[in-house]
């Protein structure tokens, strides 16, 4: 049976869970797709050794006794100092995975796109309409796939939502408010390198522009934005700590609806959850409110108070019995899935790039985040 070999390109916290008890959401993609059969290969990028080595003793530990049954290869390694370009040029992998920081994504997936690679980016796309422009053109004229890995078009009770707007027991759309917020510790140690060199609203608030781009097929029109500083800036860290986000969306019958976005990094460390997000959707028959932080399950012991989130992506060690699941993982094996009925001819690119979110698809998100920053620079409305 034709297998694919895959390459990552990062090995940090949403890789394998790097710095926090878990295992991130990339790992427990890829054991999943070792158990699919359809992986042969792995091949693992990351910025220096030291890296390198706390990434592979999180595969081990995920893997345990199956880990020495796989071709898994981790760089740079005590024999190689390749990069990523170097491993995708020496081992031609079928595809990438890219999870890097938001700043790089660009010129990593041109890199990759412009040798023959298929690769899924995580959000967000990149931080231009320009380097996204490059991008597409690049994917195109090179007849790859590119997309974006957009994990809450996976999630049920998004998919419920959808259903509900598509049917039309909403009535009219007329606005949604969403709330996103993470704790302190997020860019101001986690992501501590980076954190400066994009923003809350590119890092989180895009998920939810995706996803009502999903939801409801609407086109923005315009936006205003607004941000403050405070809290981190006095940390050395030159970002927003809050911002938010007015946008304006239409349809082709001139049907239109006002969005709001609330996002922040400034959650206190000591929240139940690593991130807080509810989205409202109002219309003129009804409304629905989703609670994607709490939806039911509280752990409250002696050391700790957790609102947990199981359905996006949950490893459960129930000693040989290994069980892997969640949203957050099934966008990622859907990439990889897709290359793999593309290399056995069983789906074309035509298809694939008009209905996922691929690279032309996800160009929106792009243009409201560069729209985001030139608003809070110019402190004016914005057309898109």
């Amino acid at each position: 049976m034709t297998k694919l070999n895959l390459l990552i390109v990062g090995g940090g916290m949403y890789v394998s869970g790097r710095g926090t008890k878990g295992y991130g959401t990339i790992l427990p993609s890829i054991f999943k797709l070792y158990e699919k059969n359809i992986l042969d290969k792995l091949y693992v990028s990351v910025t220096n050794l030291n890296s390198a080595n706390k990434t592979k003793k999180k595969f081990k530990l995920l893997f345990k006794d199956r880990y020495n049954n796989k071709k898994i290869n981790f760089f740079p390694n005590n024999k190689n100092n390749f990069n990523y370009l170097e491993i995708a040029k020496l081992y031609k992998p079928n595809c990438a995975i890219i999870c890097v920081p938001d700043h790089m994504h660009s010129k990593i997936c041109i890199d990759l796109g412009n040798i023959g690679i298929h690769c899924l980016v995580v959000k967000p796309m990149c931080l231009k309409v320009s380097e996204a422009s490059n991008m597409i053109k690049t994917f195109s004229k090179n007849k790859v796939y590119g997309a974006v890995e957009f994990h809450k078009r996976f999630d049920e009770a998004n998919i419920y939502i959808k259903e509900l707007i598509k049917k039309n027991k909403l009535g009219k759309l007329q606005y949604a408010n969403i709330t996103y917020s993470q704790k302190k510790i997020i860019p101001e140690k986690i992501f501590k390198l980076w954190s400066k060199d994009s923003n809350v609203f590119n890092y989180l608030g895009v998920h939810y522009v995706d996803l009502l781009i999903f939801l409801t097929d609407f086109k923005p029109t315009e936006l205003i934005a607004y941000g403050q500083k405070d809290y981190l800036i006095k940390k050395n860290i030159d970002t927003y700590d809050s911002m938010q986000v007015l946008i304006k969306w239409k349809r082709n019958d001139s049907n239109s609806f006002i969005s709001t976005h609330l996002t922040n990094w400034i959650d206190p460390n000591n929240s139940s959850a690593m991130s807080n997000q509810k989205i409202s959707i109002v219309g003129s028959l009804g409304r629905v409110d989703s609670d994607q932080k709490n939806r039911g399950l509280n752990i409250n012991l002696k050391e700790e108070n957790t609102d947990v989130n199981p359905y996006f992506c949950s490893v459960l060690d129930f000693n040989d019995d290994l069980q892997i699941f969640g949203y957050g993982i099934k966008s990622v094996i859907k990439f990889v899935e897709n290359i793999y009925e593309l290399k056995l001819n069983k789906i074309s690119l035509k298809q694939l790039n008009s209905n996922t979110p691929s690279l032309k698809n996800c160009l929106d998100t792009v243009k409201i985040t560069e729209a985001v920053t030139k608003s809070l620079i110019y402190n004016k409305k914005i057309k898109i």
